[in-house]
C-alpha cells in the first residue's frame, strides 16, 4: 500500500496530473455506464427506461452539456486555498462525466435528421471515443495540468 501511495504523490501529485487523471476516470466510467444502460434499455432488461418529457425523449448528452456547463463555471469561481486541491476533484469529475456522456451520443448526433431517429451504435461513437481517450491518455504522459 506505501508503495502506491508513494507512486501515486511521484507520478501523479508532483507531476501535475491528478486533475486529469480524474477527468479521465469520470469520462470512462460515464462511457461505459451509459453504454451498458442502453444496452440494457434496448433488451428490455434495464429497471428503468429511457427518459421522456412531454413525449420527448431526453438523452443523455443533455446531462452531459449541463455537466460541461456546471464544471467550467465552478472552475471560475474563486474558493479558499484549503479547499483548493478537493475543488479541483470536483470540477474534474463533472468535466470528465459531462464529456463522457456527450462523446457517447457524438454518433447518434452526427447520424440525426429532423424526424428520423439516429444511430446511437455509428462507428462515429467509437472513432469519437477512441480519440478522446488518445487525447487524454496523451495528455497525462505529456502535459502538465495542475
Amino acid at each position: 500500500m506505501k508503495s502506491i501511495a508513494r507512486w501515486w504523490e511521484r507520478c501523479i501529485i508532483e507531476k501535475g496530473k491528478e486533475s486529469l487523471l480524474w477527468a479521465f476516470i469520470a469520462f470512462a466510467t460515464s462511457v461505459l455506464v451509459s453504454r451498458a444502460v442502453v444496452l440494457d434499455v434496448e433488451k428490455g432488461k434495464a429497471i428503468f427506461g429511457y427518459l421522456y418529457i412531454k413525449g420527448y425523449h431526453i438523452h443523455h448528452f443533455y446531462f452531459g452539456i449541463l455537466f460541461l456547463i456546471l464544471s467550467n463555471w465552478l472552475a471560475l469561481i474563486r474558493y479558499k486555498r484549503l479547499y483548493r486541491r478537493v475543488f479541483k476533484r470536483i470540477t474534474s469529475v463533472i468535466f470528465g462525466g459531462g464529456l463522457g456522456l456527450v462523446v457517447d451520443e457524438f454518433g447518434l448526433l452526427l447520424t440525426m435528421e429532423f424526424g428520423l431517429k439516429g444511430n446511437y451504435w455509428a462507428p462515429q461513437s467509437y472513432y469519437a471515443i477512441g480519440v478522446t481517450t488518445f487525447l487524454f491518455l496523451g495528455s497525462l504522459l505529456f502535459l502538465k495540468a495542475d
